[in-house]
């Protein structure tokens, strides 16, 4: 398999976008043409990190010119299509990526996420379910993570929390998983149990303004008052134009201490 360029951090917002460099694998060296593809793809996974989409759908043209199975230039040029909001163009893209790589955990990742987010929920639980599946993934926290948000937002309560704790289970210090859990408990009003998800959290991650408002939350139903005044104090100082500070100052309007 060609050397996955990890385009799905980027897509998320979880996090930075980074690639791997060409390798040599069990397929043999590279063509020239191959190498020349892979060199575009990653110059196409710069622009479109960059913002600059229609520099990067040219190199990752010309990448499907000199290398027609590249499936990681399939998969970025998905990216891009769906960046142009022109869907069924990514959606070719996406699939014809698995249809080559149909063991590679970024291509169904991103395919996964594409799917669930135009309404597929079956086909895009699959679809991570087989990238979490594969043992040489090294991200199935993250595609468990997003079968577990996919299912949660269309309703499917039960399924969406034993993703997220599968997700878990791969990697136990996965942030966005654990930060999901501690708001699924506390809107079961399992507060407990939601300031331990949290505090695991906190130990992995930095503040952002959504997990400093949840943990207000946390905190104000636990009876904590010097925490919850601390929360506050954070989003009033770091996060003054965040939602979540215009919430918590709705939410205050509404009479809470």
């Amino acid at each position: 398999m060609k050397a996955v360029l990890l385009v799905t951090a980027l897509l998320l917002g979880v996090g930075g976008c980074a690639s791997t460099p060409p390798v040599e694998d069990d397929e043999g060296p590279r063509t020239d043409s191959e190498r020349a593809s892979e060199a575009n793809t990653q110059l196409g996974v710069a622009y479109l990190r960059d913002g600059e989409l229609q520099q990067a759908l040219r190199k990752l043209q010309k990448a499907l010119r000199q290398d027609p199975r590249n499936a990681d230039a399939h998969t970025v040029t998905g990216v891009v299509y769906e960046r142009l909001d022109e869907r069924a163009r990514a959606d070719e893209h996406y699939s014809r990526a698995v249809d080559l790589a149909p063991n590679n955990g970024t291509a169904l990742n991103n395919f996964g996420r594409f799917l669930c987010d135009n309404g597929e929920l079956d086909r895009a639980l699959s679809m991570f379910e087989r990238a979490a599946a594969n043992p040489l993934y090294e991200r199935a926290a993250l595609a468990l993570t997003n079968a577990g948000n996919c299912a949660l937002n269309a309703g499917r309560r039960d399924a969406g929390e034993d993703f997220l704790l599968r997700a878990l289970e791969a990697d136990e210090e996965y942030a966005p998983a654990l930060l999901r859990m501690a708001r699924l408990r506390y809107e079961d009003e399992h507060y407990m149990n939601a300031r331990a998800f949290y505090q695991r959290y906190l130990a992995v991650a930095s503040q952002t303004s959504e997990s400093a408002w949840l943990g207000l939350r946390i905190e104000h139903e636990l009876g904590n008052r010097d925490a919850a005044a601390s929360y506050r104090l954070l989003l009033s100082n770091r996060f003054a134009d965040s939602p979540q500070t215009r919430r918590m100052l709705e939410w205050e309007s509404d009479g809470k201490p």
